[in-house]
């Protein structure tokens, strides 16, 4: 009988601390959260500007001043 060749992987342990830059569950809940209260105030920001346009009646004026 043949002798069978057996491959050993070594895996690097399971959660969010693998791949090219690993980084603690902290900074990955960090960012998420940035990202997210980044997105509301640019959400927040652009309401009340097209709030305001509807005010003055009208679309806004591309000069400045």
């Amino acid at each position: 009988m043949a002798a069978q060749l057996q491959i050993e992987v070594e895996r690097p342990p399971p959660g969010l601390q693998r791949g090219r830059y690993p980084a603690p569950q902290w900074v990955i809940l960090a960012v998420g959260a940035t990202v997210v209260l980044g997105a509301v105030v640019v959400l927040i920001w652009r309401a009340r500007r097209t709030l305001r346009s509807r005010e003055r009646g009208g679309p806004r004026s591309s000069r400045r001043g």
